[in-house]
């Protein structure tokens, strides 16, 4: 059984939990084989920086990551650009490659608690553009569900009147025209237009990125139907769940828009939710 895990399903109490039950045992056997997204794994590193936090990093999480690590996956715009440049579709790179994955699991069994890791210091500028690209997502979000406040205003909305979009025919009609503009925004490649047509000729091929213009849809589709829930974090969430294409469940502890999000987007496919305290009850019966 392959698992997602959420940001927060490996905090404080929840580590306590899971750290004390069997699932390195069961990974090691093969029964359960976690999914660690770029996201969880960023998050995870970034408490490094955090001095009252980083001898517990140092001596049980990053430890417990090693030991569970099964799959490791690429960042988003690394499966994009095979996904879509390379042209490999639905045999593109999603996870790293075996070598890569030993390296970065022989570091974390090796981090120095001083402070003093390398790696942490010689990613201080990706980080920096993590952090802009995440506050353009916010900003993003928060635009959308403005222009949906803005125009519910201008046009005295009514639900009875106006109707209320169904999801699945608003993420299809929009998808070609979505995905066409975020294309040459955010996948590098020489001819933008032709892995654009590409692309939507049969996007089913490219199940990563497609999935991204179906969350950024989702977004709008949210901002539309529940303009004063947007989580500003949205953005996080659809991506953190985008890695149940190659898994079964997830464990989030999350009770506001990613459980909605779940149940409107994965639940349907058969994905199972559970939170930390019902994961691990779930291992004790492997």
């Amino acid at each position: 059984m392959r698992v997602v895990f959420d940001t927060n399903a490996l905090s404080n109490d929840n580590f306590d939990l899971l750290e004390s039950g069997p699932l390195r045992d069961l990974c090691q056997r093969g029964r359960i084989s976690p999914v660690y997204g770029h996201i969880f794994i960023e998050e995870t590193q970034r408490t490094y920086g955090i001095e009252k936090r980083r001898a517990d990093l140092v001596t049980r999480r990053l430890p417990f990551l090693a030991d569970t690590g099964t799959f490791i996956c690429n960042d988003f715009l690394d499966i994009w650009h095979s996904e879509l440049v390379q042209g490999r579709g639905t045999n593109a790179r999603i996870f790293m490659e075996p070598s890569r994955r030993e390296r970065l699991v022989a570091a974390w069994r090796n981090v120095p608690s001083d402070g003093s890791w390398h790696a942490w210091h010689a990613s201080a500028a990706a980080r920096a553009e993590e952090d802009r690209k995440r506050a353009a997502q916010k900003l993003t979000s928060q635009e959308v569900r403005d222009e949906f406040a803005a125009w519910k205003q201008d046009v005295s909305y009514d639900p009875k009147k106006h109707g209320v979009a169904d999801l699945r025919g608003y993420i299809n009609t929009n998808l070609e025209f979505a995905g066409k503009l975020f294309i040459p925004a955010l996948v590098k490649s020489r001819n933008p237009v032709e892995v654009a047509n590409r692309w939507a000729r049969s996007p089913d091929f490219y199940p990563y990125f497609t999935t991204f213009v179906k969350n950024m849809l989702y977004i709008a589709h949210h901002a539309a139907t529940r303009p004063n829930a947007i989580d500003l974090n949205a953005q996080a969430d659809l991506d953190i769940m985008t890695h149940l294409l190659h898994a079964d469940a997830l464990v989030s502890n999350e009770k506001r828009f990613m459980r909605k999000a779940f149940d409107d987007l994965w639940r349907p496919k058969r994905k199972v939710l559970f939170t930390s305290p019902e994961f691990a009850t779930f291992l004790l019966k492997l």
